[in-house]
């Protein structure tokens, strides 16, 4: 009977664990692809030359 419960016990632990990897696994790739996006973008405002922006051609009227 005890090995019984134990083997539930364990079948339900490993379960929950994996769940709990797997979301932890999700949130902090998330944290992390925003963390790479807000440093992509701050790279670009303080490294990018006004002068290297393409020029849009004068509007015809």
């Amino acid at each position: 009977m005890v090995t019984m419960v134990d083997e539930i016990f364990d079948r339900t632990y490993q379960s929950a664990r994996a769940d709990l990897n797997d979301g932890l696994r999700v949130l902090f790739s998330g944290i992390g692809r925003a963390v790479g996006d807000s440093l992509k973008v701050l790279h670009r405002i303080e490294w990018s030359a006004p002068w290297e922006a393409p020029t849009k051609p004068a509007r015809r009227v």
